[in-house]
């Protein structure tokens, strides 16, 4: 298995090689922004892998096996940049950001699927289909936040219930105090690791092991 930092230097071999001149430890090191010392210890590394030849006179080259897996993050980094920037709208370098994060840990099916997306996305789009901009018009509206369980609620913080994640026993002593999904909750207090709550008309105080297994869909501010 090869780590991040390690894919990272070989997408940037790839990069560097697809310009067509020689690259070297001083290219690498001016690209990723570190030490030649760094790199030079990583690039042994690599070539005990087999990935990267390192020749006489400083010049390094990439084996077959090191050009497809460089070849391999780079597209991956290409996919998930288009579909933050294509698909989200973000901005080019918050996309280009986002898949720096993201092309180390998606595996062949993932991203051939996002491919297939990005083509039926871009194909819907220049034959002009009215809900390409239904889209675009839906990520910008408020949308609900991710669901947080009761003991995540402020004071005061309304919202309605999504789901209860307690054993059977808890479930039924719960739902028949009226948690049930889409039952509207305000939180009162919480003080002492208990937890009091209006859900419907009625006033509820539970202890934390209880108001943990409650989760709360909560409205953007």
């Amino acid at each position: 298995m090869l780590t991040p930092r390690i894919e990272d230097y070989l997408e940037e071999l790839f990069l560097l090689e697809s310009t067509g001149r020689s690259v070297t430890v001083t290219d690498l090191s001016n690209r990723l922004k570190i030490t030649k010392g760094t790199v030079t210890a990583t690039i042994q590394k690599l070539v005990e892998l087999e990935l990267v030849r390192h020749e006489r006179y400083g010049t390094l080259h990439l084996t077959d096996a090191g050009r497809r897996k460089g070849m391999t993050v780079f597209r991956r980094h290409e996919g998930f940049r288009a579909f933050f920037h294509e698909l989200l709208g973000l901005d080019r370098d918050h996309s280009s950001e986002m898949a720096c994060s993201m092309e180390h840990y998606v595996d062949t099916v993932t991203e051939e699927r996002l491919y297939a997306l990005l083509e039926y996305f871009r194909k819907a789009k220049a034959e002009h289909q009215p809900w390409v901009d239904e889209v675009f018009l839906a990520i910008e509206k408020p949308i609900l936040i991710v669901p947080v369980p009761l003991t995540l609620c402020d004071e005061g913080s309304e919202g309605a219930v999504l789901r209860l994640t307690a054993d059977e026993e808890l479930r039924k002593k719960l739902v028949e105090l009226g948690f049930i999904a889409g039952a509207e909750i305000k939180m009162m207090k919480v003080e002492d690791e208990k937890f009091t709550c209006k859900i419907g008309k009625r006033v509820i105080e539970l202890p934390l092991n209880e108001a943990a297994t409650i989760w709360i869909q909560q409205p953007s501010r």
